[in-house]
């Protein structure tokens, strides 16, 4: 359909783009330019601003091209805003070489456009070259802002090799008069708490004289990392008494630190939070609340809340799904697979496991090859997690053939340790200890590091398959080559070996071996060597 010339004036129609991307109506913006195009007009530096924005929030490049390019061609790009604006737009799609090429054709960088530089390559993990570009501009002059240190902070600067690059960047802002600006204040907590430096965080945070949800919420999350839910529910009644008003990301934290307590009670009393705070009709916290009620084992209020929500997401689906297999009912959390089925709400990878789990715990194979064929139908059968998940099933199953055809499926270099891990399980699990070791082996000439629960594994198929040679081997190699710790578990399989074998002197000489730290975790397996 053809568009009918606009009769309005170029000021007219540039208002329209003007008021739309201000509002937020990025979309509308971007259709308001088609008629004025269609008239035989173009744009002024008035305008490209707000067609670089809305291309921006949309993440369109190619379209962001387009703008630029036809900012060009009617000489708008020398403008200092157009410019800013189109290198905003590059640095948020994420555009970084055509940002920096753009950047370095500027021939008087604003401060908004290194802070746009500094905050692009932060994000895109281009840390090294953001911290550049951040000394780059005070070389040259620049004084950095509150949103220069913002947008460094955004990226993983823990990452540094510098000691406490979070503490430098506080003393930076010290020293230039931004140690007020709460922005990077919080800035500076978030980088601590996500470096692990909590110590240090709760020093800023008691100096801090201003606070906000997000400071309180940083530090929330620094304590559920410790696993201290004590301390996040302190600090909530902290918030509440000081008239702190919640938003999403706190209330996540405090379903998390309930989660970790798994007290019914608490969990009903989040709950009302919850709704007390106007957040009963948001999807994620209504999963994250399903599943709060799944790990306190109150499985009919977590199906009350799914119930509840009218416009189910797949999240959603996966929390309560995941919620019945978890919980001992695999038989429920197949049904609710079906029924999400037959919904426009597509599985992903986390819902395909949780439905694995289940076909495990029933030990189905019929059932997991169901879940199989849908996997294909929707692709998602190259995908890692779910290749593992399959393999896990089938052999719980008592089917490694299927099992092995999934991991022959998955080509030898997109292989990871968990995938060559459940595989060798497999076979440990059904004593073809032979078979394991091979696997093994291919999988070290793959150059895949094993891990402490590899090793388990072998031995368990040493152990069931009564190659004691092998399994000793195993567990010299688990040391002296790679350099891991033995575990209670690796000691019992070596010492049931040695024991089945009738090695009953090897098997005590190597029981008495056994560091004391870990003889308390096998005391009644070690009644049962001593009486036999």
């Amino acid at each position: 359909m053809s568009v009918a010339a606009p009769t309005s004036t170029l000021r007219h129609w540039n208002r329209l783009i003007q008021l739309a991307a201000a509002s937020g109506s990025y979309s509308r913006c971007l259709r308001h330019y088609v008629p004025l195009l269609a008239a035989g007009l173009h744009g002024d530096a008035s305008t490209f601003p707000s067609l670089a924005k809305s291309c921006a929030a949309l993440r369109l490049p190619r379209l962001g091209c387009s703008v630029h390019a036809h900012a060009l061609l009617v000489g708008a790009a020398s403008d200092v805003f157009v410019l800013t604006s189109l290198l905003d737009m590059y640095a948020k799609c994420a555009c970084l070489p055509d940002a920096r090429r753009l950047f370095d054709e500027m021939p008087s960088p604003t401060l908004i456009s290194w802070n746009c530089m500094v905050t692009a390559y932060s994000k895109s993990s281009c840390v090294t070259e953001a911290v550049a570009m951040f000394n780059t501009m005070r070389g040259v002059g620049v004084r950095p802002s509150g949103a220069t240190l913002v947008g460094l902070l955004s990226g993983r600067v823990d990452s540094l090799s510098t000691r406490n690059p979070g503490l430098c960047l506080y003393g930076y802002s010290m020293k230039s008069g931004l140690d007020t600006d709460l922005p990077v204040l919080n800035s500076v907590l978030t980088m601590l708490v996500r470096a692990g430096q909590l110590y240090d965080a709760c020093l800023l945070f008691d100096s801090m004289h201003e606070k906000s949800v997000v400071t309180w919420s940083a530090m929330v999350s620094g304590f559920l990392q410790t696993g201290d839910y004590m301390k996040v529910f302190g600090l909530f009644n902290h918030m509440q008494t000081a008239g702190y008003k919640f938003d999403s990301v706190a209330l996540v934290n405090l379903i998390s630190a309930a989660v970790l307590l798994g007290n019914l009670l608490v969990a009903k009393g989040v709950h009302a939070l919850l709704i007390k705070s106007g957040f009963e009709s948001e999807q994620d916290l209504m999963s994250s609340l399903v599943n709060l009620y799944a790990k306190c084992g109150d499985l009919e209020a977590a199906q009350e809340v799914f119930d509840a929500v009218h416009r189910k997401n797949v999240v959603l689906w996966t929390s309560m799904i995941s919620g019945y297999a978890e919980g001992g009912h695999p038989d429920k959390a197949l049904k609710m697979f079906d029924s999400m089925l037959c919904t426009d709400v597509e599985p992903n990878e986390a819902t395909v496991s949780s439905v694995l789990s289940a076909c495990a715990n029933l030990g189905s194979a019929n059932q997991a090859k169901k879940v199989e064929d849908h996997v294909v139908a929707i692709g998602l059968q190259k995908d890692l997690r779910v290749a593992t998940g399959l393999i896990d099933t089938y052999c719980k199953c008592g089917n490694v053939t299927l099992a092995r055809e999934i991991f022959d499926g998955v080509t030898t270099t997109n292989r990871d340790l968990a995938i060559w891990s459940a595989m060798i399980n497999g076979y440990a699990c059904i004593g073809e200890g032979s078979e394991a070791l091979v696997l093994f082996n291919e999988m070290q000439n793959q150059g895949v590091q094993p891990d402490a629960i590899v090793f388990t594994h072998l031995l368990t198929a040493c152990n069931y398959s009564g190659l004691v040679d092998e399994g000793l081997q195993c567990f010299r190699s688990l040391t002296v080559e790679y350099g891991i710790e033995p575990s209670i578990e690796h000691y019992m399989c070596t010492i049931d070996l040695l024991c089945k074998a009738g090695h009953l002197s090897a098997a005590k000489e190597f029981f008495r071996k056994i560091p004391i730290q870990l003889q308390n975790q096998g005391s009644g397996r070690r009644q049962q060597i001593i009486g036999g």
